[in-house]
């Protein structure tokens, strides 16, 4: 209450200023109501409005008064965003002006809201027309006026004809009247726009405007206007690689700093941005907080694809495309060219990077898959290979068995005698392998390796006990001069050796002793050479052993 009776003693202090300076002069007098009116038109449209609305047109003098009063009115509900359903008011004051002379400013103001109103009815070819007669009409040092006409000439190639250039240059004419009223608010507006409509793919420019109209809002402290430029900066910087990393601090930044201003275009920034780096959990946060059930098509297109994107991301190709149709039913419904285009830059840099990501994933795929494929060739090539050579080993050693047999039966004969002892664990040991080397000959060529190798440890498990390796060294030791304790005692000489040595006095052959120890045929050759190295020994280890048991 104490509110409207404040704005009711400045509606009358006003009043009364002006019915005493025009009652003071011999100039032209308008209503003194209606003239107040006007003097709070720039700052406080609601009070003009109320002011203009309280008088009618029955109490005014003449059609001056009368015509004055249409062309406040419909000044005043443009600046306080009240819907034009008919153009009657300013044609009348049109009417009156364009037959008076001496009354240039209304009737360039005439034409300034006369094609405002056009421009809200839908026609931006009469709003285009009616500005550029504002313009013509407009004296030469009339700024402010002049400085408006170019700004709703410049709405007017962005929203209906999006030629960027035009509207760019009639931003930076009205930045330049602006300089002369000394009007910082409205050049920063003009900055922003300019930085806005100076190029989608070109930021040589835009980032001088950008910084000038930031820098006047921190200069202005405006809280709002500085959001308004970090959020612009954002969405020009993100869908370069280049810049995105900036783009999503200032995107965050404004989030932090300043959370009542967020608007659902900052969200869905953000969420694109995510999607970019591949951060889908963030995008699907982000996403979440923009609701645009209430919003313009705009903002339902770009929500609708920055969701078709993250399904695609995360695989879902179905509802993927469900959103994108969405997207691009909107997008071709949408008037405004220069968004169409703004939206399809961006698209395409995330539509190429998407690409090059399936493209990464598909190229990784097939590298896995050619890794798995000639591994598993070269695995399988090298069991070929092992079971070949295996099978060869054991038939080779089943021909050197026989050849041993044919050839060395006598000397395990002897070897048996000369035990004395066919009933102890030696002479068991000697009798399982002549019947180890029998039993091998017989195997049937077409029995696998396996079965082979199988019958082998059985008679080495069966044969080559604790007690056999114990009764063997003692039998050496006591008819050979303690030969074996005599090797033991020899450190460079490990256990393996110390056997290999024993079955060597025993007098087998290379198969038996590889067959007994489990080595290669081929590294008992190698093996003699090492424990010869060992003992320091250049001739033959069979013939020093020989020597040795002689001794």
């Amino acid at each position: 209450m104490q509110a409207m009776r404040g704005l009711l003693c400045v509606i009358l202090t006003a009043v009364v200023l002006v019915a005493v300076v025009t009652g003071c002069g011999g100039a032209r007098h308008y209503d003194g109501r209606l003239v107040a009116a006007d003097s709070l038109m720039h700052d406080r449209p609601d009070s003009a409005l109320a002011l203009v609305e309280a008088v009618s047109a029955d109490s005014l003098a003449g059609d001056g008064d009368r015509a004055y009063r249409d062309l406040l009115l419909t000044q005043a509900r443009y600046r306080c965003y009240v819907p034009a359903t008919s153009d009657s008011a300013i044609n009348r004051a049109l009417a009156y002006y364009l037959a008076h002379d001496g009354e240039r400013e209304k009737l360039t103001r005439a034409y300034i809201y006369k094609g405002a109103v056009m421009e809200e009815l839908g026609l931006p070819d009469s709003a285009m027309l009616y500005y550029k007669y504002a313009e013509a009409t407009a004296d030469e040092k009339d700024y402010t006026n002049l400085a408006y006409i170019n700004i709703r000439i410049a709405d007017l190639y962005r929203r209906y004809y999006a030629d960027q250039e035009i509207c760019f240059e009639k931003y930076r004419q009205a930045l330049s009247y602006y300089k002369l009223t000394g009007d910082v608010r409205q050049q920063q507006n003009c900055l922003f726009n300019m930085a806005n409509n100076s190029g989608i793919s070109s930021v040589k420019n835009y980032k001088l405007y950008y910084q000038q109209a930031y820098n006047l809002a921190v200069d202005l402290n405006d809280s709002l206007r500085i959001y308004q430029c970090q959020e612009f900066c954002c969405r020009h910087l993100y869908p370069n690689d280049s810049t995105i990393e900036e783009a999503k601090n200032i995107a965050l930044s404004c989030i932090n700093n300043y959370p009542k201003y967020v608007e659902q275009n900052l969200l869905i920034d953000l969420a694109f941005i995510y999607i970019h780096d591949n951060k889908l959990d963030s995008a699907k946060y982000y996403l979440s907080m923009a609701d645009v059930s209430n919003r313009n098509s705009q903002d339902k297109m770009r929500y609708y694809w920055a969701t078709s994107m993250l399904l695609n991301r995360e695989g879902d190709t179905i509802k993927s495309n469900y959103y994108s149709n969405l997207k691009s039913a909107i997008s071709d419904s949408i008037d405004n060219n220069t968004e169409k285009d703004r939206i399809q830059h961006i698209e395409n840099v995330n539509n190429s990077e998407l690409t090059k990501l399936n493209q990464e994933k598909i190229s990784t795929l097939g590298y896995m898959l050619w890794l798995i494929l000639g591994g598993s060739v070269i695995a399988i090539a090298i069991v070929i290979i092992y079971h070949f050579r295996k099978s060869l080993y054991f038939r080779s050693i089943i021909h050197e068995l026989e050849h041993i047999r044919s050839t060395n039966v006598n000397r395990h004969e002897e070897l048996l005698q000369e035990i004395g002892n066919k009933d102890s664990v030696i002479g068991q040991f000697v009798q399982n392998m002549v019947d180890f080397m029998q039993r091998s000959i017989d195997i049937n060529e077409k029995d696998s390796p396996t079965v082979i190798k199988r019958r082998m440890r059985e008679t080495i498990k069966n044969v080559m006990t604790e007690d056999f390796w114990k009764e063997l060294r003692a039998y050496l030791d006591r008819n050979h001069n303690n030969i074996i304790s005599r090797f033991s005692n020899n450190n460079k000489l490990t256990e393996n050796d110390i056997k290999f040595i024993e079955l060597s006095c025993c007098g087998f052959g290379y198969i038996e002793i590889a067959v007994a120890l489990g080595y290669s045929p081929k590294y008992i050759s190698t093996k003699r050479k090492l424990i010869a190295k060992k003992l320091g020994i250049k001739e033959q280890l069979q013939e020093y052993l020989h020597k040795k048991m002689c001794e």
